[in-house]
């Protein structure tokens, strides 16, 4: 009887930890677009929803980077923080008992940072090779496709805009914005808070595949929600053996600096031959370059898997 009211009590509690979680994982699914959406009306009031292209006049961008950054923080990164204080009893959103239940401030290896590194380098010719899929197949679902297609586009014109940089001062707060504060408060909440409780609740293979994909859909791109899920199962992964949220806040780090350069050269690609063209350019040389880099991926992530074979505490 002992073993099975204690059975009853950890189902019961993994129950609640699991509806608890899910219920702050779609607040704020829901409330990060709408305070994007009421900050952006007050920075650009004469603007209307039809009117999004429109967005991209360089003399409010320095409104929009901020715009971006305050709702990374403060929807994101505090709300975590804050609620981890409800888990641990510990109301100071910096104690050291938040900061390790997020995976802060342990002790780590270079190599497994390297190895981590290096898997998502390896990692990004398939990633691009999922969106060009992607891209290609939506038009067969007819308007729906097309739709999705065009809502996309219009997404990378806007992230063009915000990337774009015309000094190196420039380049530095570009960096911040789109670069350092996503990896650090996106780590901080879908890895530290989210997957975290999933794991406790659900299992350790199900806490990674359900915050991956919601971490896919967290980015509002449905026409690129695979390749995102893929990163996200990935970061997860790496947070999983690692126990260490330094690990996928510096991969998180490495590929929007990688999604960074390459909006770089889209850009340039739109004041010179087209950004198309430049897209043809890498297209063809994806298949030979896939050949390499998948194989080279599975090597690295297995010695990964190798060098953390114990999970951390």
């Amino acid at each position: 009887m002992h073993g099975m009211s204690g059975k009853y009590y950890r189902l019961k509690k993994n129950a609640w930890i699991f509806y608890r979680t899910s219920f702050v994982l779609l607040a704020v699914l829901v409330l990060y677009p709408l305070f994007g959406g009421c900050m952006m009306s007050f920075v650009l009031p004469d603007v209307s929803v039809e009117g999004t292209v429109s967005w991209l006049d360089r003399e409010v961008l320095s409104e929009i980077r901020a715009v971006q950054a305050i709702g990374q923080i403060v929807l994101i990164c505090l709300p975590a923080l804050f609620l981890t204080g409800f888990i641990t009893g510990e109301k100071r959103l910096l104690s050291k008992q938040n900061l390790a239940f997020l995976g802060i401030g342990r002790r780590g290896s270079m190599q497994g940072v390297l190895l981590a590194i290096t898997g998502v380098l390896l990692l990004q010719p398939f990633v691009y090779a999922l969106m060009e899929a992607t891209g290609y197949l939506l038009p067969y679902l007819g308007d729906f496709g097309r739709d999705l297609l065009e809502n996309q586009k219009q997404l990378e014109r806007y992230l063009i805009f915000l990337a774009g940089a015309d000094s190196a001062s420039e380049f530095l707060i570009v960096v911040l914005v789109i670069a350092v504060i996503p990896a650090i408060c996106e780590e901080i909440f879908f890895r530290g808070y989210i997957q975290k409780n999933y794991e406790e609740s659900l299992t350790p293979f199900r806490g990674i595949a359900l915050s991956g994909f919601v971490f896919g859909l967290f980015h509002l791109s449905p026409a690129n929600l695979l390749p995102l899920t893929v990163m996200g199962w990935y970061l997860g992964y790496v947070y999983y053996k690692t126990r260490n949220l330094l690990v996928p806040v510096l991969v998180h780090f490495c590929n929007n600096f990688l999604a960074l350069g390459v909006l770089q050269l889209q850009r340039s690609g739109q004041e010179g031959a087209g950004v198309m063209a430049s897209r043809d350019v890498i297209g063809s040389a994806l298949f030979p370059v896939l050949l390499i880099s998948l194989p080279l991926f599975l090597l690295v992530l297995r010695s990964f898997n190798r060098r953390f074979a114990v999970k951390g505490a």
